[in-house]
C-alpha cells in the first residue's frame, strides 16, 4: 500500500520542484519592479519639482529602503529639500525602514572660455 504513494510522490517531486523555482522567480521580479518603480517615482519627483539636481538609486535590503543620493552640500536649501522630496515620496509605513545615504556631487568642470567669451567646447573623439 506504501508503495504507491512512494510511487506518486516520486512522479510528483519534479513538478513541485519546478513550480517553486517558478514561485520564487515570480517573487523576485516582483520585488525588482517595485524597487523599479520606486525609484522612476522618486525621480520623476525631484525632476519635476527642483529640475535635474540628483538622481537617486533606490534599493532594498533585507526588508529596508536604502535611497543614495549624490548632492551638492555646499547648497544645503536643496540638500533640505531632496530629503523632504524622498521622505514625501516614500509612505509613512515605509520610513520606518528608510535609510538614506548622501553622497558629494563630482565638481562639474568649469568650461574655458574663448577671447570673443563664449564657451569653448572640444570634440569628443574615440580614436
Amino acid at each position: 500500500m506504501t508503495a504507491p504513494v512512494v510511487g506518486v510522490l516520486v512522479a510528483a517531486a519534479p513538478f513541485a520542484a519546478v513550480l517553486g523555482l517558478l514561485a520564487l522567480a515570480h517573487w523576485r521580479d516582483r520585488r525588482q519592479h517595485e524597487v523599479q518603480a520606486r525609484q522612476i517615482a522618486l525621480t520623476e519627483v525631484i525632476h519635476e519639482r527642483l529640475g535635474a539636481v540628483a538622481a537617486p538609486v533606490v534599493r532594498r535590503r533585507r526588508g529596508r529602503w536604502h535611497v543614495q543620493l549624490a548632492v551638492p552640500f555646499e547648497r544645503p536649501i536643496v540638500v533640505e529639500a531632496l530629503l523632504a522630496l524622498v521622505r514625501e515620496t516614500f509612505a509613512p509605513r515605509d520610513r520606518r525602514s528608510l535609510e538614506i545615504v548622501l553622497t558629494r556631487q563630482p565638481s562639474r568642470p568649469v568650461p574655458k572660455r574663448t577671447a570673443d567669451g563664449a564657451a569653448k567646447r572640444g570634440a569628443l573623439s574615440w580614436t
